[in-house]
């Protein structure tokens, strides 16, 4: 999580601050900046970076790294004698096609020399075909492919094996135990083992991405609100499909906790509660993705609140040195107390997720109306 001060230049501060020509000839502004110190760490940024404003260890997406800093690298020293290739320069003239024109701020032999200048002073860039990554899913995907290593390789159950073997296969054995015993049964009693293996691998995946993200430096994308609108997608589709493969087309009818009736005022009310029950099965897992988002954005970005307290402090009256150094210790102090918390939120938030998952599908299966 901890990152050093903000030292990129924002766009509209550019003609307000100064830069100083750093090895590879990345410019260097001297500022802490905590919004884009907390861009660049808890929102899809387009590149890895263990010292933030420096060179960037990993550049995943080379223009989109050069359209955020623009503003940084084209006052380097290095931007006036840089030598877009021509790869460089179509990959800039195709990523700028697919930008709105509303968002268009350079053009694209600028946009080119800027990418030659971020190239340069990068330890390594991802190739075009790979520059969909961002750093949150390019650590959840790392996160994912050592779950699934765990699981089906290392540690797998022989077909032979009845019981498990050693830790890991035991601590499996009681998640998956668990989800099914006090999650699923209880919710779809309906062949349950049929959901068990569902739920209790998108508990297991959403647990190893949050706790993935606690590593210092490391993203996650369950604080992406597209990715977990993603998965509350999924779970609006099953419980559309499991509602009518159950009950048909009444489906829709049983929803609604009243019988139809034709009289006037029965049927208001008849149509009242069927537009809100219709209405209250795009908010269920609206309510999901924007809890899981909110849960774990805001843990990360309170735990580099208290991390940066000292900087903050510092950037606000640079001559209080002693009020510095006390909040800034007290921000670590505070921090790592916090820290702790977020590993509770981390498991509590992925076991929400499943549970209202299967309230939700279980509902739909069997109206309680």
């Amino acid at each position: 999580m901890p990152e050093t001060p903000e030292l990129h230049a924002p766009a509209a501060d550019t003609a307000a601050t100064a830069h100083d020509a750093a090895a590879g000839g990345a410019a260097v502004h001297h500022g802490f900046n905590f919004n884009s110190l907390n861009g660049s760490h808890n929102t899809a940024y387009p590149a890895i970076e263990w010292v933030h404003g420096y060179a960037p260890q990993l550049i995943l997406n080379l223009p989109a790294y050069a359209a955020k800093n623009h503003a940084t690298l084209t006052h380097s020293d290095a931007f006036a004698a840089a030598q877009p290739s021509p790869a460089q320069s179509e990959w800039a003239q195709s990523w700028l096609a697919g930008m709105p024109e509303t968002a268009k701020t350079m053009d694209a032999s600028s946009l080119a020399k800027a990418m030659t200048v971020a190239e340069s002073s990068a330890w390594a860039t991802m190739p075009q075909p790979l520059a969909f990554l961002n750093h949150q899913s390019f650590w959840s995907t790392i996160a994912l492919a050592l779950a699934a290593l765990v699981l089906l390789v290392t540690h797998r159950r022989k077909p032979d094996q009845h019981k498990p073997a050693n830790r890991v296969q035991h601590m499996l054995e009681a998640v998956v135990l668990y989800v099914r015993d006090e999650i699923v049964r209880p919710n779809i009693p309906q062949h349950p083992e049929r959901w068990t293996p569902f739920l209790a691998s998108l508990f297991l995946a959403i647990l190893t991405m949050n706790l993935f993200g606690l590593v210092p430096l490391f993203g996650t994308i369950t604080s992406n609100i597209f990715m977990t609108f993603a998965w509350a997608t999924v779970i609006f589709i099953l419980m559309i499909y499991q509602g009518m493969r159950h009950n048909g087309l009444g489906f829709w009818l049983k929803l609604v906790p009243v019988k139809w009736s034709w009289n006037p005022a029965d049927m208001f009310v008849f149509t009242l509660l069927l537009a809100l029950e219709w209405m209250s099965m795009v908010i269920k897992p609206a309510v999901l993705a924007l809890r899981l988002f909110a849960n774990i954005l805001a843990g990360h970005t309170v735990l580099l609140v208290f991390m940066c307290l000292g900087f903050i402090v510092h950037a606000s009256n640079p001559e209080s040195v002693g009020m510095t150094l006390g909040l800034g210790a007290l921000g670590w102090v505070v921090a790592i107390a916090f820290y702790f918390l977020e590993v509770l939120v981390a498991l509590v938030q992925a076991y929400i997720f499943v549970m209202l998952s299967a309230v939700f599908i279980g509902s739909c299966i069997h109206p309680e109306h």
